[in-house]
């Protein structure tokens, strides 16, 4: 078993070789036109080959090569990345000269669910992209680069709970921002945006990325009529909702010149600031202290310590469960058990368990 780094590649379509010092290749067959992640490139069973020298590389071709038996080549997880990116540089380059690009709308959302959601709603031909982050905590940057997408991933993986492999996010994000590229500007582009912190950002890095698109742009979401549902994600609406909103608004809301490049400009500003939390507010973005929500849930778990006969352990999912609806805030859930955690770390809280996860421990006032 040995480790290293990406010296050369190779295309020969539809394999790519990668060369690994001082004289491993490693054999990718692409089976799909879909980008891939690290889960899928675990999956993949990929050949390897061993060859005399670096130089013999250049003449490399698997099918003179018998592959290695019982050799192991450990990958970690940058590198991991490193090499799907590649692999999908050359999806991207194969569909480009091989195949039309859809015909329909293209429909950019937050949130792989809402995406799921639009899918089964929306009428065909379409392509559905999500953005697949929320945007309302955790630092920012210029997230259409690599180094400020792997900035915010540390991050994320070092403080929330959402139990995503290393490497995962870095993918998809880079997969959304690929798709986003690829799109014709002949088609129309639908954004949907709820009344909600991360997709009111979500939409101003949208803007941001298609700001040199000359495509037709509409905004959906803003809309929404169904007040005593207290929706305000898009997330919450069900297929049927959907398409009735889209049949309804498809072309009532096109976003000018002047809005496109209001949003984009936003998204710049919105960068620029420090803070890991920021909440919807009046019609606004606002920056706030990441112990924003702490005082509310010291005040749950004492409304919830008054309905126990004796004060005990409470799970953190009934905690978050009871803030989730007893508040009128939008709160996400994972931002919230990340916030717990720190209550315990400060001294606030005693905790029972692991926290590895939500269902995994439980909490209680001093």
């Amino acid at each position: 078993m040995k480790r290293g780094v990406i010296i050369k590649k190779k295309i020969h379509h539809p394999f790519i070789y990668f060369f690994f010092e001082p004289n491993t290749v490693i054999v990718y067959k692409i089976e799909t036109q879909i980008y891939l992640t690290v889960y899928d490139l675990r999956k993949h069973d990929c050949d390897i080959y061993k060859i005399n020298a670096a130089i013999d590389f250049e003449y490399f071709h698997h099918e003179n090569y018998e592959p290695a038996i019982s050799y192991s080549y450990f990958i970690n997880v940058d590198l991991m990345v490193e090499i799907v990116e590649e692999i999908n540089l050359v999806i991207q380059d194969y569909l480009r000269k091989n195949f039309q690009k859809p015909e329909g709308p293209y429909h950019i959302v937050c949130f792989e669910s809402t995406a799921g959601s639009l899918n089964v709603g929306l009428p065909r031909p379409k392509t559905v992209i999500a953005i697949p982050d929320n945007l309302s905590y955790g630092p920012l940057g210029k997230l259409d680069k690599k180094e400020d997408r792997k900035i915010r991933e540390e991050w994320l993986y070092e403080n929330i709970n959402d139990e995503l492999e290393e490497g995962i996010y870095t993918c998809k994000f880079s997969n959304s921002l690929r798709q986003i590229e690829d799109i014709s500007e002949s088609v129309p582009i639908y954004l949907w945006c709820g009344n909600n912190a991360a997709e009111q950002i979500g939409l101003r890095f949208m803007m941001y990325l298609l700001r040199k698109k000359k495509n037709t742009i509409y905004l959906l979401g803003d809309q929404i009529e169904e007040k005593k549902a207290d929706i305000s994600f898009t997330s919450q609406m069900d297929s049927k909702q959907i398409k009735s909103l889209f049949e309804r608004n498809k072309e009532s809301r096109q976003l000018s010149l002047e809005e496109r490049s209001y949003y984009s400009e936003e998204w710049l500003k919105l960068i620029e600031r420090m803070e890991v939390l920021r909440i919807w507010n009046d019609g606004e973005i606002l920056g706030v202290p990441e112990s924003f929500f702490d005082s509310l849930i010291l005040e749950t778990l004492e409304g919830l310590h008054a309905k126990q006969t004796e004060k005990d352990f409470i799970p953190v999912g009934e905690v978050i469960r009871e803030m989730l609806i007893s508040s009128e805030a939008k709160i996400n859930l994972f931002f919230l058990e990340y916030r717990i955690r720190q209550l315990i770390y400060n001294g606030s809280l005693y905790i029972k368990g692991i926290p590895k996860s939500i269902d995994r421990y439980k909490v209680k006032l001093h």
